[in-house]
């Protein structure tokens, strides 16, 4: 059995190559999949040889292959010219040899990982949840191929501009798209809570959030680190109502967890529970947060700012979601205006796509609930979120003056 799995692979691999020197367009494909270290013998030295060749933007043939091979004196290690011309021999599939070769490399990773995750294990201190997510790390490099270096052909100018635009993969049109980041900010009792729950109901109701008007419902997950499930239910619930009344019911696309006392990401098991259930949900937009209550350090401190920053990361990976987080703001001083930019670490001012914060109008008093929504960080991509924000209506917040951008601009259709 292992002799035909061996015959098989080196067809494969001769396949490989001498499909691209018949055909070198089939080049990209192929190393954006594989790596030259998942070639063997002398596979890796043509391989390499090929590589050299795009990198160089040169010509790919059988002889060109043989003279780059003289150049790097690789050709006699692989057995000379005449090896070069059998493999240029070998006729199949491309598409199914790479799945092959693909195949038994992750095979031979996944067996180096488990050997550290083994040595990590024997070691005196070992933690069993820090390795437990690092052989989970381990594995989803292999098999995503994240580890991979895949295809390093850095395109010029040209080749870059040459690119199709994909269009927008909206979750909210005009506001958010797979893959955004907000970070929502308020001063306590000013409504930010209630927005942010706003905007997770009406976009999974498929209600934009501001116009009202109906767009494609979506799959949200609440992750809740300060409110306790009754609170979340009494606020929640009067969403969902209205929601219902206007034809749209979110019950069966809203997923609701609440942890009161916080979560700590900073520790392996609070960052497994959170990417888990991501992962195992797949919503196309997450809200999370308070940001205080997902770590125990200091939240003026960088480090474990980076470390929540990159488990959020992961989780808008794990489901190319969109992301709303709510941050407090600081308080003002001197008379001043309350600042709207989130307390702790400044890079909060760095991370997200969008960053806006509630802040009182100058007409602002208890009846009228009259906002302004401040950007405290520029824009990176062009969005229409209203400029102010005024309570009462259908809904607890609505946009107090008319757009000035067309809210459904560039919606994919």
């Amino acid at each position: 059995m292992v002799e035909v799995m061996d015959a098989a692979l080196e067809q494969a691999q001769a396949t490989i190559l001498a499909g691209i020197m018949s055909k070198p367009e089939q080049a990209a494909n192929v190393f954006a999949t594989l790596r030259i270290e998942d070639f063997d013998q002398q596979y890796r030295l043509v391989s390499e040889a090929i590589h050299g060749l795009r990198i160089n933007r040169t010509q790919i043939d059988q002889l060109a292959v043989i003279d780059e091979m003289t150049r790097r004196g690789t050709l006699g290690k692989c057995g000379g010219a005449a090896e070069v011309h059998r493999i240029s021999q070998f006729f199949g599939s491309v598409d199914y040899s790479v799945e092959i070769v693909a195949r038994h490399a992750r095979l031979r990773r996944l067996a180096t990982a488990s050997l550290r995750v083994q040595q990590l294990a024997g070691t005196p201190d070992a933690d069993p949840y820090a390795i437990a997510q690092r052989m989970a790390d381990e594995a989803r490099g292999v098999i995503d191929g994240i580890e991979s270096e895949g295809d390093i052909l850095t395109p010029t100018l040209g080749e870059f501009l040459a690119v199709e635009d994909h269009a927008s993969d909206w979750v909210i049109p005009g506001l958010l798209e797979r893959g955004d980041r907000l970070v929502l900010t308020g001063g306590e009792g000013l409504g930010k809570s209630t927005l942010f729950r706003q905007i997770g109901i009406c976009a999974a109701a498929g209600i934009h959030p501001f116009t009202h008007e109906r767009i494609a419902p979506q799959r949200v997950l609440f992750v809740d680190c300060e409110n306790s499930p009754g609170q979340m239910r009494r606020a929640l619930r009067p969403l969902a109502i209205q929601a219902q009344k206007m034809g749209a019911d979110p019950s069966n696309l809203v997923f609701v967890e609440t942890r009161p006392e916080g979560i700590d990401v900073t520790t392996p098991e609070d960052e497994m529970w959170l990417v888990k259930r991501v992962s195992a949900l797949q919503p196309s937009l997450l809200l999370t947060g308070s940001l205080y209550k997902m770590h125990a350090k200091n939240p003026n401190d960088e480090e474990p700012a980076r470390q929540l920053a990159r488990v959020l990361d992961r989780c808008r990976a794990a489901a190319n979601c969109a992301l709303v987080i709510e941050a407090h703001s600081g308080h003002g001083f001197g008379g001043e205006k309350r600042p709207v930019r989130p307390v702790g670490s400044s890079l909060w001012l760095r991370w997200p796509e969008f960053g806006y914060g509630l802040r009182p109008a100058d007409d602002f008093d208890e009846v009228t609930r009259h906002v302004d929504l401040v950007p405290w960080r520029g824009d990176r991509s062009e969005r229409s979120w209203p400029k102010q924000l005024r309570q009462g209506g259908t809904w607890p917040w609505r946009a107090d003056e008319p757009n000035p951008h067309n809210y459904f601009e560039g919606r994919a259709s």
